[in-house]
């Protein structure tokens, strides 16, 4: 009867194997690149870094990050879905990339996401806000409305890029709230912010993990969470929900690949990140840097991107927002 057991089990592993690609047995034999479509220093950049340090640790082979901007993400997606499809190259797949961007008219994504991207697990949303430069005299969302409506086109906001999500938190306060800003789109985050603590560039509408040093030593003034719960990072800072009803604006991180992965190393990647977004060390870490842990199957990521294609496609085209 043991021998019965053991050749079963022989046999069964020689049929595993057999179905497996022959990459997928061994994976990973070699450093893995997650590439990040955004600078150094960002909320996107800062993600990527701290899953990075923990997938080499769970994979047994260093995953680097590599950043490549521009086109709010469209280069970097596009470089992984030209890359192999075998579990060396991964993405940081952001809400632009998936959704925002592929309903943006005039956009030249040079991707299909739906046919050249893979979808493997939603890492962590963020924490996001309003904030200004603190010489202005804004202290809550009722001013910044005010002053609008007073100087339409005046008050100029900074973002990472047209159609980005930064760009489409802003459009949707001002549809919401009937004023005009003027958009001053740079090439990620970090420069929209050098510009706003220069004075240069009056407000964003950001994340709080690339702004936090900031607010903490006084660079820029904080006015209200776009993000409902607000984080506990700074306490008392009202929503801006509760001065202009029905806005909302959230955003998320992902992790991707190209489009024909192998199965087993996409199982593996998406039940290495849940692993790693149970740990207590690391959601600490998450929650202390402005983040918000969110894991799950790959098949809810998929329905995240659909819903969230479904629902700035409406702020789009009420702002008449194209890309160039």
């Amino acid at each position: 009867m043991a021998r019965q057991v053991i050749a079963f089990f022989i046999a069964f592993i020689t049929l595993l194997a057999g179905v497996l690609p022959a990459g997928a047995q061994s994976w990973p034999t070699k450093p893995i690149k997650l590439i990040n479509g955004y600078p150094a220093g960002g909320g996107a950049d800062i993600l990527a870094r701290l899953v990075a340090e923990r997938l080499t640790e769970a994979l047994g082979q260093q995953v680097i990050v590599e950043n490549r901007t521009g086109a709010t993400g469209a280069i970097a997606a596009q470089s992984v879905a030209a890359a192999a499809p075998d579990g060396y190259t991964l993405l940081e797949y952001t809400m632009n990339m998936g959704a925002s961007s592929v309903v943006m008219p005039n956009a030249r994504l040079g991707y299909d996401p739906d046919k050249e991207l893979l979808p493997i697990v939603n890492i962590a949303g963020l924490d996001n806000l309003i904030y200004v430069n603190p010489n202005l005299p804004f202290k809550t969302v009722t001013d910044i409305i005010d002053y609008a409506k007073k100087n339409p086109g005046k008050l100029t906001y900074g973002s990472s890029g047209i159609g980005g999500s930064y760009h489409l938190w802003a459009a949707e306060f001002a549809y919401l709230a009937g004023i005009d800003m003027l958009h001053v789109p740079f090439r990620g985050g970090p420069p929209a912010i050098a510009e706003i603590v220069a004075g240069r560039v009056d407000m964003m509408f950001g994340n709080l993990a690339e702004i936090i040093q900031h607010v903490r030593s006084g660079a820029v003034r904080p006015i209200a969470f776009t993000s409902v719960p607000p984080s506990p990072l700074i306490p008392g800072l009202p929503t801006v929900v509760e001065s202009l009803p029905g806005y909302s604006a959230d955003n998320w991180f992902g992790l991707g690949a190209p489009a024909g992965l192998p199965q087993p190393i996409a199982d593996r990647l998406n039940a290495e990140v849940n692993r790693i977004l149970k740990d207590k060390a690391f959601i600490e870490k998450l929650v202390s840097l402005g983040f918000q842990p969110i894991g799950g199957t790959a098949e809810e990521m998929k329905r995240k991107i659909q819903a969230d294609r479904a629902r700035w496609k409406k702020v789009i085209e009420a702002a008449h927002i194209t890309a160039e």
